[in-house]
């Protein structure tokens, strides 16, 4: 007799999905695998400002993300690698269509287009940009790094 063990790998929330293709189940994971490395998340404007609120005068990076958004899964793995290379800086995921009060931050804050990537600092947002490009959030993450150790 032959026992299996397995280990029960946690994904990122919404991010595996499963797919029949000539009868065959394919799974599709786009995430950060086991882990969320140390990315907080926020889904209304009292939850972000909490968060935001224990970095102090630190760097904030927020990505924002729609549950539908393809680009969004992509670029994930690279702000959890970031949040697990900066521990200084912190990390605020937040998913736009997940209720009322995310949309009405999301009208607030005038996103029309995801990923978007703010980075706050003092509660005052000192970067904006949008895309799905690696290199570009590593490049603006690193760059405000930069400018606080100045």
């Amino acid at each position: 007799m032959t026992t299996r063990t397995t280990s029960k790998a946690v994904y990122a929330p919404k991010m595996t999905r499963t797919r029949r293709v000539n009868n065959r189940t394919l799974v599709i994971r786009a995430g950060a695998g086991e882990t969320d490395g140390n990315v907080k998340f926020a889904n209304n404007k009292a939850e972000f400002e909490a968060v935001s609120a224990t970095a102090g005068a630190g760097l904030v990076a927020v990505q924002i993300s729609t549950k539908t958004c393809g680009p969004c899964k992509v670029i994930y793995p690279t702000f959890v690698g970031l949040s697990n290379e900066l521990p200084k800086v912190t990390f605020v995921k937040i998913m736009g269509d997940t209720d009322l009060e995310s949309r009405a931050l999301m009208k607030e804050w005038g996103v029309r287009v995801v990923p978007l990537f703010f980075l706050f600092r003092n509660g005052e947002k000192v970067g904006e940009w949008s895309g799905a490009k690696a290199d570009v959030l590593r490049e603006n993450v690193l760059a405000a790094c930069n400018a606080d150790e100045k």
